[in-house]
């Protein structure tokens, strides 16, 4: 018998062992994870906004996505897996036999591993993704939005993963607050699920939120509000404020709209003067500015309560009284 034909024969048993081994593993997942460590921990335990556990809990495995349409191709993914798995066992000993040095790449025809390539349209008909918020039937490919296998998509600056450049939301994406389920993305999420309201233990609808934080993207951006800002929106924060305004009921509730109109940035204040000419009919007589600004400098040392202006103030009605009104304020304000 010919020396050859032992290991030859060996080598044929052996190929018929593997085959069926490898065969009846390919749909196992933990057979891939010999050679794919990272993407196996990704299957057993998904990443972050995955998608992957919607696909494990139909009992959907590797090589149920990693093969082409149809039951031909399936099979021609399984030999292709079975054929390198053979190759690897035999290579150390044909190498040896023939005194070679060949490698998987020199036996294997490199396109061939585009059978392995995620096939996602092997189940998604993006034709028929119509009802979604995106037209999917345009898609170049599936993972620059949906995650599996990578913590970040092939594409990150599109869809749900676009990173938001500035403000409190810096370098977050949309999908970390809108999620990534493409149905859902018009469900707008509420604040308080990342946020600590304000005050303690408030329970704010994302409403009261963006009174103040009116673009949620750019949520303090020059903290300006919106022109719909009610009163009712600043009452959550400045209840003492409000109840003041409301309850005195002066001509800043009555005649004012909103809050906004004197304070259209947060903490800022206008000039009453913008409003009111001081020397007009409220403040009676014909007087120099030394009369009252010798012993006041500006409105709220009379009017210390903007939100009830004339709460605890005095009827005027002559130059004199008022004159002696500010000596007094002037005496209380230094001593």
């Amino acid at each position: 018998m010919k020396k050859w034909l032992i290991p030859a024969l060996l080598l044929v048993v052996a190929s018929v062992y593997v085959s069926s081994t490898v065969f009846g593993n390919l749909n196992d997942p933990l057979y891939c994870a010999r050679c794919h460590a990272s993407e196996y921990k990704t299957y057993i335990s998904p990443l972050n906004n995955s998608d992957m556990p919607f696909h494990k809990v139909k009992g959907i495995n590797c090589i149920e996505c990693h093969s082409g349409t149809g039951i031909q191709s399936n099979m021609a993914t399984k030999k292709l897996l079975i054929d390198i798995q053979l190759i690897n066992y035999s290579l150390p000993v044909l190498n040896k036999l023939m005194s070679s040095n060949f490698t998987l790449n020199q036996s294997v025809n490199a396109s061939d591993f585009a059978l392995l390539e995620a096939n996602c349209t092997k189940c998604h008909d993006t034709k028929k993704i119509i009802s979604f918020k995106f037209n999917h039937s345009n898609a170049t490919s599936c993972d620059g939005c949906h995650l599996m296998h990578k913590e970040v998509p092939v594409k990150v600056e599109t869809s749900f993963w676009r990173h938001i450049g500035e403000g409190g939301h810096r370098n977050l994406t949309c999908g970390n607050c809108h999620g990534t389920d493409p149905t859902r993305l018009d469900d707008l999420p509420q604040c308080t699920k990342c946020h600590k309201p304000h005050l303690k233990n408030a329970q704010w609808d994302r409403s009261i939120c963006l009174g103040c934080h009116s673009d949620p993207h750019l949520p303090v951006r020059n903290a300006v509000f919106k022109d719909t800002a009610t009163k009712e929106m600043c009452a959550p924060c400045h209840s003492d404020v409000y109840d003041n305004l409301t309850m005195y009921d002066s001509k800043h509730n009555r005649n004012v709209p909103a809050c906004i109109n004197c304070h259209p940035k947060h903490k800022e204040v206008i000039s009453c003067m913008k409003c009111h000419m001081p020397h007009g009919p409220l403040h009676p007589g014909k007087y120099n500015c030394a009369s009252c600004h010798r012993y006041v400098i500006g409105c709220t040392d009379c009017h210390t309560n903007p939100h009830a202006p004339r709460n605890g103030l005095p009827e005027i009605s002559d130059e004199k009284q008022l004159k002696d009104y500010a000596i007094k304020v002037g005496l209380r304000n230094t001593s």
